[in-house]
């Protein structure tokens, strides 16, 4: 597994350099790059659902946790 993940990592690396744009200027030109460009804003997207679904699992984990020492 860890080995098909590398193999795709390096394949995929090259994309990244792939959209036009210099990443100079101010905090408002960087924020505008984020938003204007589709794969900046899928990969926020993703780091959105991702980080909401380890906060869940967190909270879960702190209940359960909860319940097993409170009985």
């Amino acid at each position: 597994m860890m080995q098909a993940l590398m193999t795709l990592t390096l394949a995929w690396s090259g994309y990244a350099w792939a959209h036009p744009g210099e990443h100079h200027g101010s905090a408002g030109d960087a924020l505008l790059h984020l938003m204007s460009e589709p794969d900046h804003v899928a990969l926020l997207i993703a780091a959105a659902v991702v980080g909401g679904l380890g906060g869940l699992m967190m909270r879960r984990r702190a209940k359960a946790a909860r319940r097993m020492f409170k009985d």
